[in-house]
């Protein structure tokens, strides 16, 4: 009798352990292997007050337009908009480049993450909804680890809220504006933040192929976000059958391949992409600066002022989220840190082989051997557009004028000196007994 109790308790020990381990929410277990979520909590502001939402009737999908330590440290603790500073909380998980998922406050609670937002007559969406940031920029590209961490993180909340699929939403489907320069009513395409989602990589099947709340003339309909979410489709919902899962998601592959070769996926203004088309609402935002083709910075609540919104010149860079007080590089030789990312400066160029990195530790890499982008330390120096780097020598043909020609002393040629670092050739003070491994870029 004493062998048989002994057992059962061991058996009712691991049938508890089971279901602990398999049927609790957000478990280290899901049905595509291990959900592994790193806490970020203890950093939240602490000004930050928990509060459980309304209701939980969707997710929303962020990209947080920013590199990794900006977006740990904005979510976590908050940003400055305009004269004041949130108070932090402003997403319940975000996932890394290389899919490293964080926890920033528990999904049971209310992250202030949609702002001004509306979907089907419901407003306030942060009171109804889970927020989720993507580390990236919506004129880039969503990786497929980040994609492999969100499809199982997405069906465990799924699960626990009973959210359907066509209730995962982004960002820029659900935020509306004010009336502006571009529009004279409440308006959509107030924000950006995550164009480039491919829902068929996340998992999801069903969607919404039309906007409710323009189709109830509540708002007023974005050009961008109507092409990107909704011109390809009917005017009612429809369930994608799984025989049509695997075209439509060969489909939406080819589409986004296509559009990394158009003007409206990148973060370059030009005739057909304004700083609207880029920035929404943040256009005039002084966290969004303006990078003008000389190199000069201006932010967004001085670009108006300063330059004049119809006057801003082809070949501008925009880049969103970047806090007032940071050290502006200048190019062509740009420097990498928590706020300005690879991304920020190069766009879709940024892995490619012409443009390159030299390492604090003095070690040269370009864009194609370079992997986990999330580790890039800050103080990294890029150069973009460039061929190299060439071995400078003391023999006839390997000198600077040999390999640069007249460009040799140039602002556009740069030079790597051990012990001195990237200079550019009108900075260099001799071109004379260069030491050992000194390398010279030229500009494409």
């Amino acid at each position: 009798m004493i062998f048989l109790r002994k057992y059962k308790l061991i058996y009712f020990i691991l049938i508890f352990t089971y279901v602990l381990v398999f049927f609790s929410p957000l478990s280290s277990r899901t049905s595509s292997g291990k959900l592994n979520i790193t806490s970020y909590t203890k950093f939240l502001n602490k000004k930050f007050k928990k509060r459980k939402r309304i209701s939980t009737k969707f997710i929303i999908i962020h990209t947080s337009e920013a590199g990794k330590i900006s977006t740990l440290r904005t979510l976590s603790g908050g940003k400055r908009v305009g004269r004041r500073r949130t108070k932090g909380g402003h997403a319940n998980y975000t996932i890394l480049r290389n899919g490293k998922i964080y926890r920033i406050l528990d999904h049971k609670y209310r992250a202030d993450h949609t702002g001004l937002s509306m979907w089907n007559g419901i407003n306030d969406l942060s009171s109804h909804s889970i927020g989720i940031e993507l580390v990236g920029y919506h004129y880039g590209t969503i990786t497929f680890d980040q994609y492999k961490s969100l499809t199982p993180l997405l069906k465990e909340l799924q699960v626990i809220y009973k959210i359907p699929d066509k209730n995962i939403l982004t960002h820029s489907q659900v935020s509306y504006g004010k009336p502006n320069l571009w529009f004279k009513r409440n308006h959509r395409g107030r924000k950006r933040c995550a164009l480039n989602f491919n829902r068929s990589r996340a998992g999801l099947d069903d969607r919404w192929t039309y906007d409710p709340d323009v189709r109830a003339k509540r708002l007023t309909s974005d050009f961008q976000t109507r092409k990107i979410f909704y011109s390809k489709y009917s005017n009612k919902m429809v369930r994608i059958s799984p025989e049509k899962k695997e075209k439509i998601l060969q489909e939406e592959q080819l589409m986004e391949k296509r559009n990394e070769e158009v003007v409206l996926s990148s973060n370059i203004i030009s005739s057909d992409n304004t700083a609207w088309n880029i920035a929404g609402d943040d256009y005039n935002d002084p966290e969004t600066i303006y990078i003008l083709p000389g190199g000069k910075k201006v932010r967004g609540d001085k670009a108006g002022s300063t330059i004049g919104w119809g006057n801003i010149p082809r070949g501008t860079q925009v880049i969103l989220n970047q806090p007032e007080t940071i050290e502006e590089a200048t190019g062509p030789v740009l420097t990498i840190t928590g706020n300005f990312t690879a991304w920020s400066y190069a766009g879709k160029e940024y892995k490619k082989r012409s443009t390159f990195y030299i390492l604090p530790n003095g070690r040269i890499k370009d864009g194609t051997k370079i992997k986990d982008w999330d580790s890039l330390p800050s103080g990294v120096r890029m150069i973009i557009g460039y061929n190299g780097p060439y071995l400078l020598g003391a023999t006839r043909g390997k000198t600077a004028w040999g390999i640069a020609g007249k460009q040799y002393n140039k602002k556009d040629t740069i030079y790597y000196i051990p012990g001195n670092g990237v200079i550019t050739g009108d900075k260099m003070v001799s071109f004379n007994d260069l030491p050992k491994n000194s390398k010279i870029f030229l500009k494409r």
